[in-house]
């Protein structure tokens, strides 16, 4: 596809997938020579993961641009796990040592521990906007931390604005997990928190190319508290009502699939309280099984709602070149070179925010800040150093799939909702607030026209 070119590629789709299909190494995951929808089918246990047989085995660090991969067994994570979170609270160098005594000469030596600081004073009852899907919704007594997606910082970083980290926030109650894709559910974030965290997913009923079973993996890394939450089931914790909502959206393709059955499952949430209510529509549109007009119009009205509006307009033969290459499994031949749009655009995320009766819409999943970026999420933002990892957009702005937050406010009409344009780091409690070193740098769509 590199040598054809993306108009030849469109034109000799169909060929090309059979090419890729008759490979020796495709052959060998099929069963035979059985064909769906013009595609060759693939085994079972290609297409759906035995949980016990494939678990994680590799601790990857990372300070600033540095890495450093730990082994570790399976019956040794638990201790990990511990050891983050003695870690986090401010433990000892030899409370470390009893829990896990080589990664901690290893990060003594490797000069990666630091002193510990006191996290900061609670912030007053509204939303804490961390970046790309990540938020903290606090009332006075209660915090939920919503797809919790640290990044490192970086060298190329100002230092008055910084990627937040867990310690920046302060302890949480709960966490809330939208699907299993690894920038909404992120283990090197999640290790981060303290293991008895009460942690809400979505109901993956068997792992597939497309859903991890995030319960079973959470467990499997120590932490005592995973909660798989049926649809339109509800949790209190603290003074916050958590309501599990169906994920629509972010499919191969609106259609039906060549595997019946095949989703990648997960939760859309609402959060309401005493001072705050909010909903969480991450990646999230309409596919074959509904819609999120239909959702809205289920539930309870709500003040914010945070919601992608990037559309992802793209022809499935492209999914290679995304991190959603396995979807093209499960595209029919038919639909390989015909536009799918897999999330909310602007202007359904304002229609979804109207339907909920919803003051503002604020404009999410989409990186949002340099250091997105450079990791190849959302789109570039011109003036910052720094090089982005091999498939990031080198563009401004592509409007099919990355357009910048300020689109909202472009489509927002008069009235409600209004478009509410949160910058990584700032707080939302009426007004937007700021505090250093997470101050956005005043960066604008239109100084760079």
């Amino acid at each position: 596809m590199h040598s054809l070119g993306a108009a030849e590629a469109l034109r000799s789709a169909t060929k090309l997938v059979r090419w890729l299909e008759d490979t020796s190494a495709y052959q060998a995951l099929a069963r035979g020579r059985t064909r769906r929808h013009g595609r060759l089918l693939l085994r079972d246990e290609v297409l759906f993961f035995d949980t016990e047989k494939h678990r994680p085995r590799v601790l990857h660090l990372r300070r600033r641009d540095l890495g450093l991969d730990v082994n570790v067994g399976a019956r040794d994570w638990p201790g990990i796990n511990a050891f983050f979170t003695a870690l986090a609270r401010g433990a000892s160098k030899t409370e470390l040592r009893a829990l896990a005594p080589e990664l901690t000469e290893t990060l003594i030596s490797a000069k990666w521990l630091e002193r510990f600081e006191p996290p900061p004073p609670a912030v007053t009852p509204g939303v804490t906007f961390v970046g790309h899907n990540t938020a903290l919704v606090c009332s006075k007594t209660t915090r939920v931390l919503v797809d919790p997606y640290f990044r490192p910082a970086s060298m190329f970083d100002l230092p008055t604005y910084q990627p937040m980290q867990p310690r920046d926030l302060g302890p949480v109650d709960a966490v809330l997990i939208t699907h299993s894709h690894g920038d909404h559910f992120h283990l090197g974030s999640l290790l981060q928190l303290d293991r008895e965290t009460r942690i809400f997913v979505p109901p993956v009923e068997r792992e597939s190319l497309f859903s991890t079973d995030c319960a079973r993996r959470l467990q499997q890394l120590g932490f005592t508290r995973v909660e798989a939450l049926p649809w339109y089931g509800t949790r209190m914790v603290g003074d916050l009502k958590l309501q599990a909502l169906p994920f629509y959206g972010e499919q191969p393709t609106s259609g039906e699939g060549v595997y019946p059955g095949l989703f990648n499952v997960g939760s859309t949430w609402a959060v309401r309280g005493p001072g705050v209510s909010c909903a969480f529509f991450a990646d999230s549109g309409h596919d074959v099984r509904g819609s999120m007009r239909e959702v809205c119009r289920a539930i309870d009205s709500v003040e914010i709602l945070f919601c992608g509006v990037r559309g992802f307009r793209v022809k499935p033969i492209f999914f290679s070149f995304t991190t959603l290459d396995a979807f093209l499994v499960n595209v029919p031949s038919s639909e390989l070179t015909q536009p799918q749009q897999l999330m909310a655009d602007a202007a359904e995320a304002l229609e979804y925010g109207k339907l909920l009766k919803a003051r503002f819409v604020v404009p999410c999943a989409d990186g949002g800040a340099p250091w997105y970026w450079r990791e190849g999420m959302g789109p570039k933002y011109p003036g910052y150093p720094g090089t982005p990892v091999e498939g990031a957009s080198t563009h401004d702005e592509n409007d099919d799939a990355d357009p910048y937050p300020e689109r909202l406010g472009d489509v927002a009409k008069r009235g409600a909702p209004r478009a509410l344009l949160l910058r990584p780091g700032e707080h939302w409690s009426g007004t937007v607030t700021r505090t250093a070193p997470f101050t956005w740098p005043g960066w604008t769509r239109s100084s760079h026209r």
